[in-house]
C-alpha cells in the first residue's frame, strides 16, 4: 500500500537528446505544488482483419509519448547570477538562458533544442521521462505564492520500475507572494488582482521509421501562441485606459512587472504586443473588473521576445 502524495521530481537537461543524464536526487529535485500528473499517450492500433463472425480481432496498443504535468514556485536560487533547478525546465520549453548578474530567460525559435530528463517518483514507483520538451503557464495572483504549470512531453519507453523512495535534498530559497507589484499595461498602471501569462509552445513529435521509440525519433516544439489573461479595475474610459477603444483599433501594448523580492528572489516579467480580445465586465468583492484576455504578438523584425522573465 502506498501513500497518494508520496512523490517527487527530478529535471536534468540532456547533453545529447534522448540519452538520460541521471538526475540526482540532492541537487536536481523540484519542489512540486501537489502531485504531479503523469499519463501514456498512445493508442490502439486496429488490424481491421476479416472475421467469421461479429467483433474484431484485437489491435496493437502503442505508447506514443509520457507526459508529465506539474506546477512549482516562481522562484529564484537564492543567489544573484545563479540558475535556479527551474533552469533545465525553461530550457527544455524553448527558453534561452543568458547568465550574468541577473539571470534573463527568452524565447527562443530553435526547433531541435535539447531535452530534459525528469524522473518521476510516485509511492513505491519510478517512471522516467527521456527528450521531453514542454510549455508553461506563468501565474500570479494578490496574495498568493506566484506559480508556474508546466507540461512536458517526452519518448515513449518502458520504464516503470519498483524503487526505494529517495531522500531528496530541495533548495531552501522560501517562494514570493504577490504583493508590492509595479504592474503597467502600455500607460496604464492597472489595479489588477491576477495575470495569466502562457507561452503557447505547440509540442509535436519527429516521426521516422529509423526511430526506436515506436516511430518517433524526438519530440521538438514546432510553434508558439502566447496569450494571457488579467481582470483590472473597471473605471471611466477617460482615464488613460478604454479596453474597448484598445479591442477596435487592435493596438498592441507592452506589459511589465517587477514583483520586487530582495536580492537572488526577484524576477521582473517583460511581455511585447499584448493585443487585447473582445472585452468582458467581471467583478471580485463587487467591484466592478474588466475579464480581459489577450494574445502575445512578438515584433515583426526581432521577434522571439513575447514573454521575458528577469530573475534578480
Amino acid at each position: 500500500m502506498f501513500q497518494a502524495d508520496k512523490s517527487l521530481v527530478l529535471a536534468k537537461i540532456e547533453a545529447n537528446y534522448g540519452v538520460d543524464p541521471v538526475p540526482a536526487e540532492a541537487t536536481e529535485a523540484i519542489i512540486t505544488k501537489g502531485v504531479p500528473t503523469f499519463d501514456v499517450v498512445g493508442a490502439v492500433r486496429s488490424r481491421e482483419v476479416p472475421m467469421p463472425t461479429f467483433g474484431r480481432i484485437k489491435g496493437v496498443n502503442v505508447g506514443d509519448a509520457l507526459k508529465l504535468s506539474f506546477t512549482t514556485e516562481l522562484k529564484h536560487s537564492g543567489t544573484a547570477g545563479s540558475v535556479s533547478r527551474y533552469n533545465p525546465l525553461f530550457l527544455a520549453c524553448g527558453m534561452t538562458a543568458a547568465v550574468g548578474a541577473t539571470v534573463v530567460y527568452t524565447p527562443g525559435s530553435t526547433m531541435g533544442i535539447l531535452g530534459v530528463t525528469l524522473y518521476f517518483y510516485v509511492g513505491g514507483v519510478l517512471h522516467k521521462i527521456i527528450g521531453a520538451v514542454g510549455t508553461f503557464k506563468l501565474n500570479l495572483k494578490a496574495g498568493e505564492i506566484a506559480t508556474v504549470d508546466w507540461e512536458f512531453t517526452g519518448l515513449y519507453a518502458d520504464n516503470a520500475a519498483d524503487v526505494a523512495f529517495p531522500t531528496a535534498t530541495h533548495e531552501a530559497i522560501a517562494p514570493l507572494i504577490v504583493s508590492s507589484l509595479g504592474f503597467t499595461y502600455g500607460a496604464f498602471a492597472a489595479v489588477i488582482e491576477e495575470l495569466v501569462l502562457d507561452i503557447g509552445n505547440t509540442v509535436s513529435p519527429e516521426k521516422s521509421a529509423n526511430a526506436a521509440n515506436n516511430g518517433v525519433a524526438r519530440y521538438f516544439i514546432s510553434n508558439r501562441e502566447s496569450k494571457g489573461t488579467m481582470n483590472p479595475e473597471a473605471g471611466d474610459l477617460t482615464d488613460t485606459f478604454n479596453p474597448w477603444d484598445i479591442y477596435d483599433q487592435t493596438t498592441a501594448a507592452n506589459i511589465a512587472l517587477d514583483i520586487g523580492g530582495s536580492a537572488g528572489n526577484d524576477f521582473a516579467i517583460a511581455v511585447t504586443g499584448a493585443v487585447l480580445e473582445a472585452p468582458k465586465y467581471g467583478s471580485r468583492e463587487n467591484i466592478l473588473t474588466w475579464d480581459l484576455s489577450f494574445t502575445i504578438n512578438p515584433t515583426l523584425a526581432a521577434g522571439n521576445n513575447e514573454i521575458v522573465i528577469t530573475f534578480k
